[in-house]
C-alpha cells in the first residue's frame, strides 16, 4: 500500500531531487494543463451522431480562444500572457467544446524548478470560470527525460530516477 505524504517537507525533499538531478545545468519544464469550465451548459439531452458533429466543429488548434463564454476567454488568455512574461513561456493551447488544454515550455534551474512548478499551478488554480482538472507532463535536461509528472489540481505524482540510477523514486504530494 502506497502512503501519501502531506506538506511543505514532502515539497523540499522533491525540488532537492529535481536540484540534483539538474546539477548545474537548466531544465525545461513542459507541462500541460486540461481546464473544465464552470457554469457552461453542455449538449445534454442530444443525439449522439449530433453530439460527435458538434464536437467535430468545436475542436480548434492554435487559434485564438474565441467560443467560449467572454469571461473563460480573458482568464484563459491572461494567464498564457501571464505565463509568457513571467517565465518567457512558450505556449501552445487547444480548445473543445467542454475543455481547453495549455501547454508551456519553461527554462529554469534545477534550484528554482519545483518552485517554478508550484507557481505554475497556483496561478492555473485561480482561474475563477474555469477548474484546473488534469496536469501532466515532464522536466527534460538536455534531450533526455528526467522527471514525469501527472495528477490534477489537488493531487500530483512524479516519477524521477534515484542517486543510484538503478531505481525509480515515486513521490506523490497534493497541491
Amino acid at each position: 500500500m502506497m502512503q501519501i505524504k502531506l506538506g511543505f517537507e514532502e515539497w523540499r525533499k522533491l525540488g532537492k531531487e529535481i536540484e540534483r538531478i539538474a546539477q548545474s545545468d537548466e531544465l525545461e519544464l513542459i507541462i500541460s494543463m486540461t481546464f473544465g469550465f464552470t457554469g457552461i451548459e453542455g449538449n445534454e439531452g442530444e443525439e449522439d451522431e449530433e453530439e460527435e458533429v458538434e464536437e467535430e466543429h468545436e475542436h480548434h488548434h492554435h487559434h485564438h480562444i474565441t467560443e467560449l463564454p467572454k469571461e473563460v476567454i480573458e482568464e484563459l488568455n491572461d494567464f498564457m500572457d501571464m505565463l509568457k512574461t513571467k517565465y518567457n513561456a512558450k505556449i501552445d493551447h487547444h480548445v473543445h467544446g467542454d475543455h481547453a488544454g495549455v501547454v508551456a515550455s519553461v527554462m529554469t534551474n534545477g534550484k528554482d524548478a519545483i518552485n517554478v512548478f508550484r507557481n505554475i499551478i497556483d496561478d492555473a488554480k485561480n482561474c475563477e470560470n474555469c477548474v484546473l482538472a488534469g496536469v501532466d507532463g515532464e522536466f527534460h535536461l538536455g534531450n533526455d527525460v528526467s522527471v514525469i509528472f501527472f495528477g490534477d489540481s489537488y493531487k500530483l505524482t512524479f516519477i524521477l530516477p534515484a542517486q543510484d540510477g538503478r531505481r525509480l523514486i515515486i513521490s506523490e504530494v497534493n497541491t
